[in-house]
């Protein structure tokens, strides 16, 4: 067996030429086409960090919002509350208040009423004892 010289260079130049070729039209599109997908992963990894971020950050707003909100509802309804408190007492002074005055009238009423027939009776009691008197002798005979 021998080698055959030219054999070995025209074997060395096609693998070369295959080398160049296979460099041009296949490796480095693919080393290109790898390198632009990273690129875009990157990005779109680093775009994902950010709207992570943006979200906590949303999230903390309105975790806050919730809680100022939540405290002026409460100091609201504590005002209300307060508010209602003071008519209810307001009001229950009134109808006590009221109900003194109409209790003032009514004894008022009651002691004329009282006064009136007390002089009424006085009135007719000569008249009453008159007819009792009568009746009485009338009985008894």
């Amino acid at each position: 067996m021998s080698i055959n010289v030219s054999e070995l260079i025209w074997t060395i130049l096609c693998f070369l030429v295959l080398l160049f070729v296979l460099k041009k039209l296949l490796f480095d599109p693919l080393i290109r086409f790898m390198d632009e997908r990273k690129a875009k992963v990157d990005a779109g990894i680093a775009a994902g960090k950010e709207a992570e971020a943006a979200r906590e950050a949303n999230d903390r707003e309105l975790q806050e919002k919730r809680k100022a909100k939540a405290a002026e509802a409460a100091q609201l309804l504590a005002e209300a509350r307060a508010k209602d408190e003071k008519a209810r007492a307001e009001a229950l002074a009134e109808a006590h208040k009221q109900n003194a005055d109409a209790m003032k009238d009514a004894k008022a009423q009651l002691q004329k009423e009282e006064a009136e027939a007390e002089e009424t009776l006085e009135a007719q009691m000569p008249e009453l004892v008159e007819t009792l008197t009568a009746a009485l002798l009338a009985g008894k005979r």
